[in-house]
């Protein structure tokens, strides 16, 4: 009986894998190099004051998770930020991404960020590829790891 179970499960993941859709463009090391490249946009975005260079990355429908806060969605956290940014520019900003995974029209990152050299942190962000084929980040979850 255990046979025939594994001889189902075998055909049926052969049946699901030559039906499932490719993406049109599944070119995965220009898309991992797009989402580096997002992490300079972003970091360089921050340190300038460049508000609306940074919100440019971000679908509109994105998260925001930030540690010890709510979460926040894009209509409202948008609206502070060019606030925030002309009070507060960081001297510098570095973001290394450990891993970019794309799975279709999706991807993940996750790594590490030091700002000014007295922050340090960690994140996962998701991100979603857009209509015109860019990719902008979806959830963003980050942590400091010092109080």
């Amino acid at each position: 009986m255990a046979f025939r179970f594994k001889e189902t499960l075998a055909v049926l993941a052969l049946a699901t894998a030559s039906v499932m859709p490719v993406p049109a463009n599944a070119d995965t090391a220009a898309d991992e190099a797009a989402i580096l490249e997002i992490w300079s946009t972003y970091s360089a975005a921050r340190v300038a004051g460049d508000a609306e260079t940074w919100l440019s990355l971000w679908d509109t429908d994105g998260i925001r998770l930030p540690p010890g806060s709510p979460a926040l969605d894009y209509a409202t956290f948008s609206q502070g930020i060019p606030e925030a940014f002309a009070a507060s520019q960081p001297p510098s900003m570095e973001i290394v991404a450990d891993e970019v995974v794309v799975i279709g029209d999706w991807a993940f990152s996750s790594g590490n960020f030091t700002v000014a050299d007295t922050v340090d942190g960690k994140f996962l962000t998701i991100f979603r590829r857009q209509d015109d084929g860019t990719w902008r980040i979806f959830r963003d979850a980050f942590n400091m790891n010092t109080p």
